[in-house]
């Protein structure tokens, strides 16, 4: 297999048979685009294919993935440099110059420790509000990821193929969104769809940001 886990695939097929239910075209669609990215494609073999209708923006799906992944790397950093900078300020306060006291050596690990106090508080500065931009436009994706009316259809797909190695692995389950024609169509695996809708509870499940980032600290990214 060569990048199943992808953000999505996305093809374009028209069908001529009128007489095709939207099963048949859901599982032509959705097979076509798996095989182009399995290593094996002779392997593919469908278990089943389920079919039902959608009001997601699939536009919104994309960013909610990309956004949340941008907000987590932005925290982690910004944590990362908070407990440097308790380091040294912890340094500061053991090296600070008293007037029983004032060693070269104090006076040059208290103003190491002072300029690195110095550089995270800027870093910081720089960083805080990228991270509450993100954290707004994730909000707003979340916000928006349902339309008003259904705008086409939800496609369960599982399916079985070897891996990388040749060797058969477990049944495999992705869910699509396709046009009403199934002309087109984009897919992740259930996994990150799953990941999508925890995103999606966090949000109105936290009162603040603050709680937001602490919830999704425990949440696995699954990119």
């Amino acid at each position: 297999m060569k990048k199943l886990q992808l953000l999505f695939c996305a093809v374009a097929l028209i069908f001529t048979s009128c007489t095709l239910s939207n099963e048949d075209k859901a599982e032509k669609l959705v097979s076509d685009c798996i095989k182009d990215y399995l290593t094996y494609p002779e392997s593919y073999e469908a278990i089943s294919t389920r079919v039902d209708s959608s009001r997601i923006n699939i536009s919104k799906i994309e960013k909610v993935l990309e956004t949340t992944k941008e907000v987590a790397e932005l925290y982690s950093k910004i944590e990362s440099i908070e407990r440097k900078m308790d380091l040294a300020q912890s340094t500061m306060e053991i090296y600070a110059p008293t007037q029983y006291y004032d060693s070269e050596l104090s006076r040059g690990e208290y103003n190491r420790a002072k300029q690195e106090v110095e550089e995270y508080r800027s870093d910081l500065g720089r960083l805080n509000p990228k991270l509450n931009d993100k954290i707004a436009d994730l909000r707003n994706a979340t916000e928006d990821i349902y339309d008003d009316e259904v705008n086409g259809w939800a496609v369960i797909h599982r399916f079985r193929s070897k891996g990388e190695n040749g060797e058969q692995v477990a049944p495999e389950e992705m869910i699509f969104f396709c046009d009403f024609e199934f002309e087109h169509c984009q897919g992740w695996t259930t996994k990150q769809y799953e990941f999508i809708s925890k995103i999606i509870k966090l949000f109105a499940d936290s009162d603040s940001d603050r709680e937001l980032l602490e919830n999704l600290d425990g949440v696995q990214y699954l990119f």
